[in-house]
């Protein structure tokens, strides 16, 4: 063979394998669109959806995750009903991409894989004192060090999403088994087998889901002196944003760093979820003592700034949350006039000038300044 043919022959089966990749991806991942403003849901319900409550979400998104609890006490455990409510939300919108929530460092009792993490105390997480290791004093955290306690969680995940209605799974908590602060709690030889063990199980969850399913994680986080961006690109297509603006988040270099992070996953394909609030969150014991009608025209007034700024940073398969929370009731599904207004591709990439942010979108122009917290949508 000449080499001219050989030459022609490696362009084409790349090629082919470039067009065979793309066409899972999209198959893979919910139906993007820049006609409006790109929006998914992330909660838990006590309780299942209404029908009403599920013909709102399908016909306003392709994308939710269903939170721990969901479902509870309608169903005995999370998993039957993420599962419920799975399927009725894929009968109204069969494109409808729903992520069962399994955290990946925190034992959550309200699950029937619960009962057999409970039964192997050699499972549990300990201190290099010999301590149990606990969140809050109360919730057991994994070792994820231990292969047996890997493979229970991926077998979980695979009985879960293979054998039912999701399509993929949502990973919590990598930013808290990432953190450096651990080292003092667990010396830094467990430190670093913890580290290859969620490696590890990032990549066994690939092996039993197959290339079809999604794999979420949360997330980039931007805090001073410890900034985790797109730190697990390997295996997985979907990160969170969680704390944009808010808690240790919320100085203006956090935020211009949580955005440039938003926009470089996004441009190597990432889907990216990015959650924006109302300026409180449910952890605000005095914002959540307001009526809901109180706190629905705060999340009203305040939507501008971070919703500028997700627009600012956002690429193809971003998607923008607004609430105060992570429950049903914390405004998880209100709608606001933004969300129905044309916006169409964006123009340009963000334009950084200091503190100031602009860009253009077909039908918008977005204007943030990070330092005074202002910003303004032009809605053409």
């Amino acid at each position: 063979m000449k080499y001219s043919s050989i030459k022609y022959f490696i362009h084409v089966l790349v090629f082919l394998i470039c067009y065979q990749s793309t066409g899972q991806t999209d198959k893979k991942y919910p139906k993007f669109s820049w006609d409006k403003v790109p929006i998914a849901f992330h909660f838990g319900k006590k309780g299942s959806l209404t029908n009403q409550e599920a013909k709102f979400i399908t016909s306003h998104s392709n994308f939710i995750v269903l939170e721990k609890g969901h479902g509870i006490p309608k169903y005995k455990n999370t998993e039957i009903g993420i599962e419920s409510d799975a399927k009725k939300l894929k009968k109204l919108n069969p494109n409808m991409k729903v992520i069962f929530y399994w955290n990946a460092f925190l034992d959550y009792s309200m699950y029937e894989a619960h009962n057999v993490y409970e039964s192997h105390p050699e499972w549990w997480l300990k201190t290099k004192n010999g301590e149990y290791d606990l969140k809050n004093g109360r919730i057991r955290r994994y070792d994820l060090s231990n292969p047996a306690v890997r493979k229970w969680w991926v077998e979980t995940a695979k009985k879960e999403i293979l054998n039912g209605s999701t399509d993929g799974v949502f990973m919590d908590a990598f930013i808290q088994v990432a953190s450096k602060a651990n080292i003092k709690l667990w010396g830094q030889e467990k430190y670093n087998a913890i580290q290859q063990g969620l490696k590890d199980l990032i990549k066994e969850t690939r092996t039993a889901l197959g290339n079809d399913k999604l794999i979420v994680y949360n997330g980039i986080r931007s805090i001073p002196n410890n900034n985790t961006g797109n730190n697990f690109p390997d295996h997985t297509d979907a990160i969170m944003i969680e704390h944009f603006g808010i808690i240790k988040s919320n100085s203006k270099e956090s935020m211009l760093k949580d955005i440039q992070e938003m926009e470089k996953a996004g441009k190597t394909g990432k889907i990216v979820v990015f959650k924006g609030w109302p300026g409180y969150a449910w952890i605000d014991k005095d914002f959540m003592a307001k009526p809901l009608k109180e706190k629905q025209d705060i999340s009203k007034e305040n939507i501008t700034f971070p919703l500028a700024s997700f627009l600012a940073g956002a690429q193809e398969n971003s998607y923008f949350i607004y609430n105060w929370g992570y429950r049903f009731k914390h405004g998880a599904t209100d709608w606001y006039p933004e969300f129905d207004k044309p916006l169409g591709k964006p123009l340009h990439d963000m334009k950084v000038n200091g503190w100031e942010l602009t860009r253009d979108f077909e039908h918008a122009s977005i204007w943030v300044d990070l330092e005074t917290k202002n910003a303004k949508i032009d809605w053409k």
